[in-house]
């Protein structure tokens, strides 16, 4: 699909996994190719696309500029929220430069991943809707890794987030306890992206709704 082919064209997101042995390897034996050969339009000039069950292995993701990708067979019981979760994703494409001035009001800062030993940065998850800004460290010290579980039989639902000090240049397997006060046992710790796509999902409609909790 076109579409699709554009949005590789500006994230370069699979060039990105090639380079990288276990990411790619993660994916070897995906099918990363649309069910249908047209988009059906969603709210807010977004579109759905249709995906291969093994895309992504069946995680919903989105795709520049405007794209959210949903798996064929997907529950109808958990669409709503998954698509408005989706829609905030592509809220944050939309508006980087408003949602990292909210991430840094609540304690994130971006961080560049030629700062962090390579060994951690390789075996990271890519992922799609974080592969612009792919490090952030809360605090100004602590930076979730989502990590492969196994980098000799990497799978893209084995994953475990681990956290890089920053000043004493370890990595840890709990969160800090700052973070753990703030957000408490969060779901998807791996990323800010992620953290607030998860709040605001129960909460929105529309981009108004997303706007206003930003303006809070």
């Amino acid at each position: 699909m076109y579409k699709l082919r554009e949005a590789e064209q500006i994230d370069h997101f699979f060039r990105k996994v090639a380079d990288n042995p276990i990411n790619s390897l993660a994916r070897d034996t995906h099918s990363y190719l649309p069910v249908y050969n047209y988009t059906e339009p969603w709210i807010e000039q977004t579109e759905i696309v249709t995906m291969n069950t093994t895309a992504e292995a069946g995680m919903p993701h989105t795709r520049p500029p405007n794209l959210i990708c949903m798996p064929l067979y997907f529950p109808e019981s958990r669409k709503k929220e998954t698509l408005a979760h989706e829609f905030v994703h592509i809220h944050q494409r939309r508006h980087t430069d408003k949602w990292n001035r909210f991430f840094q009001k609540e304690g994130w800062s971006r961080v560049d991943p030629y700062e962090l030993p390579d060994k951690w940065v390789s075996q990271c998850r890519m992922n799609p809707d974080t592969i612009d800004q792919p490090f952030w460290q809360w605090k100004d010290r602590y930076v979730p890794l989502p990590l492969f579980e196994r980098q000799d039989k990497p799978q893209l639902r084995q994953v475990i987030v681990s956290w890089y000090d920053m000043e004493r240049g370890i990595r840890q397997p709990e969160a800090p306890r700052s973070f753990l006060e703030r957000y408490g046992s969060a779901p998807q710790p791996e990323h800010p992206r992620e953290l607030y796509a998860v709040t605001l999902a129960p909460l929105i409609q529309s981009s108004v709704d997303i706007n206003e909790y930003l303006s809070r």
